[in-house]
């Protein structure tokens, strides 16, 4: 501790100094023989204590007491003085003089040391109370701002700041600033200290806080001291004990306050069902969207039970899900049928058990949505599912049509549908297959044609289409047609599926979609039927192309080998025996292999379907092909007559039927063409050809003897196919033969 012993006489002053050394060693006594001097000192020192003689020169004892007591009122001082009076002592102890002792002997040294060292005990113990009380008031002064706020945290921390350097030990040049990151709050009036020191924390959420205090002059800097007294540094740790705390605690509630205001937004908005259920059954608890859905407040529901809500069965059925809850304490997912306005609807349920704060059940919390619609999705998908096979098991593009507007109806609810398909011919989507739901809603579907109805866009686009309302489609098809709303699904390039309905807005983005997976196994059906009955045709046609080239076959290897062998073994005879009489049998085979060929060309050159259709004269081509062949003495009668064919292929026909007409009708027969409904027919006046035979002449090789080759009627036949003509043969009215060809497309006109 610093004393200070004050005394005009220096001897005296040396002689107090050196006792007062010897009776307390801890201390560090300072001597000052001028009253200027002692002011200068315990300015500068942490003086403790004042010994002051009571005459002296400037002033005496009591003048120099009142001058300390204007800057320090609590500091000990006791007045030592040789010079006694009762006058005196009451003065002195009127002017709040700490003690009064009388300079008489070596003695009085250890009264004065005794008493020193009370007075400094007291002066210390009250000077510390007075710093803890200081310290206490801050901390508690701080700690009400931060506990009462309610607002936002900037006001409290600058008030934090506002009022800690109050509790420092020169809070005239004491400031203060609180860091929170990025954000900084500073004392009022504040400047850069010249000492400071700064203490350190982190939030719970991670935000780094720093508490700085200092003095703005370097004045009150002790020579063997440090600035700060560790009071002030634990009370900076304590009042940023205080922020930090405070900070976590409006983190906190900050949380609690958004995880309660998510948890209202969860229950007053939730499309989801919730409740709480007691161990009873009873209800505890619901949320807005049970309320809305059952009709029903919180008041009302709480302490009933399920019966109280549901139908007994429904009822049961959740009661015993419950029981499950309570008894095993598991969750429970489980699907539930709950009766709502009269409709049977389904909802997932998870039910939990409820805890209390002990960890016991105390209930069962529950969660259910509706899930109607997505069951009756998967049924949907499951129907398709089971439609595939059914799909694809079909024969004809028919077939498919049929099939597909059953699992329309059936599977998607889509009542009134029909599938129309691309026709490429007269380039228009026709219905093919259609559900009683479209006769009773608008009778037989029409055929659209292209930019003429809203299936034409579709179709064209390609992309599935919900409408709304068709009334406010500028492409509608019938503005009178009772339909409101319409269901379109493109089947690629073969035609269109459509659902209509007469309520506005019956189809959704659900009905799209599911209509679009049915829409895509249709499209597969199509493609496969179609693709097959590519290969059966084309199948066919290589089967029909193989039998002609063993025909072509047999005849090169028979029919032209026998004439070809009597044609060389008569030239060998003429050879060797110069009879002229072989030559006219070799003539014979020449002539006979000629025909062969000729027939050969014309069965491959029209063995193939006929390229070039044009409107044909009938009765013109007959008289070229009559002009072309050997008719000796018959004769030709002709009917005006035109039909769709090919000119060249016509004549082939001409020239193989009048041949056989004259190799097997005689030299004087007549051969007549005249026109058919759809056709035409060529007759004669010959034998005629019997009935058991007439299944037979078209096959290549079949021949009554008259010397042909068997294949013109074969040829024949060929070129009949290649124009889809049907030939019959009958009897002419004389007995003849009558052939008769009509065209099997009723697209084409009647002959004119």
């Amino acid at each position: 501790m610093h004393l200070l012993c004050v005394d005009d006489e220096a001897d005296f002053l040396d002689l107090t100094a050196t006792y007062l050394q010897r009776k307390l060693p801890t201390a560090t006594v300072h001597t000052a023989t001028r009253v200027a001097d002692a002011r200068e000192i315990i300015e500068t020192e942490p003086i403790v204590f004042v010994v002051s003689d009571y005459e002296m020169p400037e002033q005496n004892g009591l003048e120099f007491l009142h001058t300390v007591r204007e800057t320090h009122s609590d500091l000990p001082f006791i007045l030592f003085t040789g010079k006694g009076s009762e006058e005196i002592a009451s003065e002195a102890i009127s002017a709040g003089v700490t003690d009064y002792l009388q300079k008489r002997g070596t003695e009085q040294y250890d009264r004065l040391a005794t008493r020193i060292r009370h007075a400094v005990a007291e002066y210390q113990a009250k000077r510390d109370l007075r710093e803890r009380v200081k310290e206490l008031t801050a901390i508690q002064t701080i700690s009400d701002v931060l506990v009462d706020s309610d607002g936002q945290s900037g006001g409290q921390l600058q008030q934090v700041v506002t009022h800690l350097p109050q509790s420092l030990q020169f809070s005239e040049e004491a400031v203060a600033s609180l860091t929170i990151d990025e954000t900084e709050f500073t004392s009022p009036e504040y400047e850069p200290p010249v000492e400071q020191f700064t203490v350190h924390d982190v939030t719970a959420a991670g935000n780094e806080i720093a508490l700085t205090i200092g003095y703005t002059t370097n004045a009150v800097t002790e020579a063997d001291s440090d600035v700060f007294l560790p009071e002030e540094k634990e009370l900076s740790t304590t009042i940023l004990q205080l922020v930090t705390a405070y900070l976590d605690r409006r983190h906190v509630l900050s949380d609690l306050q958004e995880a309660d205001r998510r948890l209202n937004l969860i229950l007053e908005n939730t499309t989801a069902v919730m409740y709480l259920k007691d161990t009873e059954g009873r209800y505890v608890f619901v949320n807005a969207e049970y309320e809305r859905l059952f009709d029903v407040d919180t008041e009302d529901l709480v302490g009933q039970h399920d019966d109280d809500i549901h139908p007994p069965e429904v009822a049961q059925t959740v009661q015993a899900n419950d029981r499950r809850v309570l008894e095993t304490g598991e969750p429970l997912e489980v699907e539930e049928q709950i009766t709502v306005d009269g409709d049977d609807r389904t909802y997932l349920s998870l039910k939990v058990p409820a805890l209390d704060t002990a960890g016991e059940v105390e209930g069962v919390f529950g969660v259910s949505t509706e899930i109607t619609e997505r069951k009756k999705r998967e049924q949907q998908l499951e129907g398709l599912n089971r439609a595939i096979p059914r799909l694809l098991s079909a024969e004809t593009v028919e077939e498919v049509a049929e099939r597909s507007v059953i699992a329309a109806r059936e599977i998607l609810d889509l009542q009134a549908n029909a599938i129309h398909l691309y026709d490429a011919e007269s380039e228009t989507l026709a219905p093919v297959a259609y559900t009683d739901g479209v006769l009773e809603l608008i009778g037989e579907p029409p055929t659209f044609r292209e930019g003429e109805s809203i299936a034409w866009r579709v179709f064209e686009e390609g992309t599935a289409t919900a409408i709304d309302d068709v009334q406010s489609d500028a492409d509608i098809y019938n503005p009178e047609s009772p339909i409101r709303s319409e269901l379109h699904l493109p089947l690629g390039e073969y035609g269109i599926l459509m659902a209509g309905s007469p309520t506005p807005s019956n189809f959704d983005t659900q009905d799209v979609t599911v209509g679009e997976i049915l829409a895509s196994h249709i499209t597969t059906a199509l493609s496969q039927v179609t693709t097959e009955q590519t290969l059966r045709e084309r199948e066919s046609e290589l089967e029909a192309q193989n039998e002609r080239l063993e025909q072509f076959a047999s005849m090169v290897s028979h029919d032209l080998r026998n004439p070809l062998s009597v044609a060389i073994g008569n030239l060998e005879l003429y050879r060797d025996s110069e009879d002229k009489s072989h030559l006219d049998t070799v003539e014979t085979s020449l002539t006979r292999i000629q025909d062969l060929v000729t027939d050969l060309t014309t069965l491959a050159r029209h063995d193939s379907p006929a390229e070039t259709h044009e409107p044909v004269s009938v009765h013109e081509i007959a008289r070229d092909a009559w002009e072309l062949i050997e008719t000796r003495s018959a004769t030709l009668s002709t009917e005006p007559c035109t039909v769709t064919g090919d000119p060249s292929q016509f004549m082939a026909l001409f020239e193989n039927l009048f041949r056989n007409a004259v190799g097997h009708g005689g030299a004087d027969v007549t051969v007549r063409v005249g026109p058919l409904e759809h056709g035409f027919y060529v007759e004669d006046t010959g034998e005629g050809i019997p009935p058991g035979e007439r299944d037979s002449v078209f096959e290549h090789g079949y021949t009554t003897g008259y010397s042909g080759s068997g294949v013109g009627l074969t040829i024949v036949s060929r070129i009949a196919q290649a124009h889809n003509w049907d030939i019959t043969l009958t009897d002419s009215s004389e007995g003849g033969a009558r052939f008769e060809f009509r065209s099997t497309d009723s697209t084409e006109a009647p002959n004119r």
